[in-house]
């Protein structure tokens, strides 16, 4: 697996490290490498939020948007700097300017895909002409809506069961150019059941016509084959991995499960804590004031 298990390495070792020290340190977040030649260059991920104090409320200060949705609160903050790096990344992957279909996954839950999905979903609507969508998949713990407060209503498991139509479940949000699909209720049917349907192929097939970038929140590869069958009806894959968290074996063990389903990696994502001499790909040693071990749920996500 080349750089990404060198990587991982240096991960795995660096978190047994800070154990036997007992300390703390910097958020940092960087690129493994893309571990497949799809790409021309590797992803580079924009930093999404870290261990650190969490938000006074669990909802969002303004219009209920979530905090961690750092983009629409301070554009000019270092952090939406580097989510704007990311896009930067995925614009040059794409010289021809085709609609893209691009999933987020991880290998173990709470690893940050949601406030990732939320945050280049709000960096890549910046661009006026372009049409973003973002689709939360993880039919079990859904976080997408509650991250960018849309009203309740019908999801993509709605629609898959044939109880919503495409029009009721794409909403719009407050960022312009931003739209949203939230998970919805599957009521009790299985969530492999629904997107290896032939309807969920053709509704991913109009979000891509209709919109220039969908971005996919997926449950984590390792849990569920979920995002194997996802995969499927997109362009590539990021998964993240969580410093410090992320073990070593699972993180493989996607990768290995994500290329037996032929799904093509666009690149690894880095997110957690290292000492600011510690480089871990591009590594950042800012710190960010989201997450703590004592967080709700989707504020982990």
């Amino acid at each position: 697996m080349g750089r990404i298990a060198d990587a991982l390495k240096k991960a795995e070792a660096e978190r047994q490290r800070l154990r036997q020290a007992g300390g703390d340190s910097a958020g940092g977040v960087g690129v493994i490498d893309s571990p497949a030649p799809i790409a021309t260059s590797p992803v580079e991920v924009a930093a999404a939020p870290v261990n650190a104090a969490p938000p006074s409320a669990a909802l969002g200060v303004d219009a209920g948007i979530h905090e961690s949705v750092h983009p629409f609160y301070d554009r000019s903050s270092l952090i939406s700097e580097q989510y704007r790096s990311l896009r930067t990344r995925l614009l040059t992957q794409n010289p021809q300017g085709e609609h893209r279909v691009i999933a987020v996954t991880s290998a173990i839950p709470r690893e940050g895909k949601s406030v990732t999905t939320a945050n280049l979903g709000v960096i890549l609507a910046e661009i006026r002409h372009f049409k973003v969508v973002v689709v939360d998949a993880d039919f079990r713990r859904g976080r997408l809506g509650r991250l960018l407060d849309t009203r309740p209503g019908p999801g993509f498991a709605d629609l898959l069961k044939g109880d919503a139509r495409y029009e009721e479940i794409v909403r719009p949000t407050e960022i312009p150019n931003l739209y949203v699909v939230s998970a919805g209720e599957t009521s009790g049917r299985s969530s492999a059941e629904l997107l290896s349907s032939q309807r969920a192929s053709a509704v991913v097939r109009r979000l891509q016509t209709d919109f220039h970038y969908t971005l996919i929140d997926t449950p984590p590869a390792t849990t569920v084959t979920d995002v194997g069958v996802i995969g499927q009806m997109c362009n590539g894959v990021i998964m993240i991995v969580r410093l410090n968290c992320t073990p070593e074996p699972l993180a493989r063990r996607a990768v290995r499960l994500l290329r037996v389903n032929k799904v093509p990696i666009l690149g690894c994502l880095l997110i957690g804590k290292s000492d600011r001499g510690v480089s871990y790909g591009y590594s950042y040693g800012y710190y960010y004031k989201y997450y703590a071990k004592d967080a709700p749920d989707h504020d982990r996500r």
